[in-house]
């Protein structure tokens, strides 16, 4: 599925820039040599940027949990 159509980017690759820690919107189009044009994607990338970091975050917590 496309979040930016203005770019053509797709979730499958944006999940791929964050796992490898780019961590804001801009940065993640400027990976594909993008730039923003409509700002329609921000919130849909924003989101996928912090459900990774929540993921990331409850992985990390149970592993110090772990007896």
């Amino acid at each position: 599925m496309y979040i930016c159509n203005c770019n053509g980017v797709r979730e499958k690759e944006i999940q791929k820039v964050i796992r490898n820690g780019v961590e804001t919107w801009e940065k993640i189009l400027a990976h594909f040599d993008h730039v923003p044009c409509c700002g329609r994607c921000e919130d849909d990338i924003n989101c996928m940027i912090e459900d990774h970091s929540l993921a990331s975050n409850n992985v990390a917590s149970e592993k110090i949990a772990a007896p």
